[in-house]
């Protein structure tokens, strides 16, 4: 009978050498199941080379020489916090990696090492938790490995509600071919579809590796005009915040795992969608219009024709990620929960 490799944890505290293991860990990304694109190193270590947050610790769990489970963390509070969080108000505690820009957080892991990988980090954690107040876990969907690891009996916690992602299923069993979309919506929507087509011809294109660069800066352009057009400042405004989505999309389409849609009426773009796909799910990540198109609602327009390709490439879910807006309800979108789980000593 062959003996079993042992279970390894090993700590790396600087981006030289979390870089260095991005191979092995897309590796296991592409391997492991029930996971996110905001787990893949194509969407972190974009984050830590534009964000830079100082500390943090990316833990790497081996069986033998075979990568199986990895956790980001950084430390926030007064001896370290990741830049684009906020200061005021935050205690000394480790938080998960990519916090702020991703919709979906957790431990990416194995299924089949779950339970050694948790015996092997409760004692680590609890020795952490000397030193820092908390450990917070936000944004953990329902089989997330961190909301049901164990935690050590010394340990105290809390599991709380996160924001919900609003989610539509795209194929019901026994349905036809038709997407499963209220009728007032797909009223609603052909009626701008008519609308439009008495000015132009409509298509729908997907960024390729040479056209992504100019299909990004067409999302940045239309996102600002909308909400310029507000007298409000866009998500997308800093330079910092506009490195990090470049770096993180030409990871992800490298990956496979970005399809960058843009609304074009006759030549000219008038909507636009960033989505990302991972197993049978895509996920809508942002979007803008021009609002000088407003009247024939482009954004529907575009999360149509985008739900379409989602089906026709063999997803069953259309995750408009988080927040409650309420035209997310309008295409029969129902939530689905996320957990905010708080340990300490």
């Amino acid at each position: 009978m062959q003996a079993v490799e042992p279970l390894t944890l090993t700590v790396v505290a600087n981006r030289k050498d979390a870089f260095w293991f991005e191979p092995e860990w897309s590796a296991l990304w592409r391997q492991a199941t029930e996971t996110t694109p905001f787990q893949s190193p194509a969407w972190l270590i974009a984050w830590l080379r534009c964000f830079q947050p100082v500390p943090f610790k990316v833990i790497f769990f081996r069986r033998g020489e075979r990568l199986v489970a990895v956790l980001p963390l950084v430390v926030n509070g007064p001896e370290g916090l990741s830049r684009h969080i906020e200061a005021k108000g935050t205690q000394p505690g480790l938080r998960l990696l990519g916090e702020g820009v991703s919709d979906y957080l957790d431990m990416l892991c194995l299924q089949e090492e779950r339970s050694s990988v948790g015996k092997l980090f409760q004692p680590w954690l609890a020795d952490q938790l000397v030193h820092c107040q908390s450990a917070q876990f936000q944004q953990l969907r329902e089989n997330a490995v961190l909301r049901s690891m164990p935690i050590p009996s010394s340990l105290h916690e809390e599991v709380l509600p996160g924001v919900p992602c609003p989610v539509v299923r795209l194929r019901e069993p026994g349905t036809g071919a038709e997407l499963p979309l209220p009728e007032s919506t797909k009223r609603n929507v052909q009626t701008s579809l008519r609308a439009i087509q008495k000015i132009g011809r409509l298509s729908l294109k997907i960024a390729d590796r040479l056209s992504l660069d100019s299909t990004i800066s067409v999302l940045f352009s239309l996102h600002a005009k909308r909400w310029r057009r507000r007298g409000l400042p866009g998500v997308l405004e800093t330079p910092e915040k506009q490195a990090f989505y470049r770096e993180a999309f030409r990871a992800l389409l490298q990956a496979s795992a970005l399809d960058l849609f843009t609304l074009f009426l006759r030549d000219v773009p008038i909507a636009s969608l960033a989505a990302f796909r991972k197993d049978p799910v895509l996920y809508y990540y942002i979007g803008a219009f021009d609002p000088d198109y407003a009247k024939f609602s482009p954004g529907n327009l575009i999360i149509l024709q985008v739900m379409e390709f989602a089906r026709t490439a063999g997803c069953h879910t259309f995750d408009f990620l988080r927040g409650g807006e309420p035209y997310k309800y309008k295409w029969g979108a129902e939530d689905q929960p996320t957990y905010i789980r708080k340990v300490w000593r």
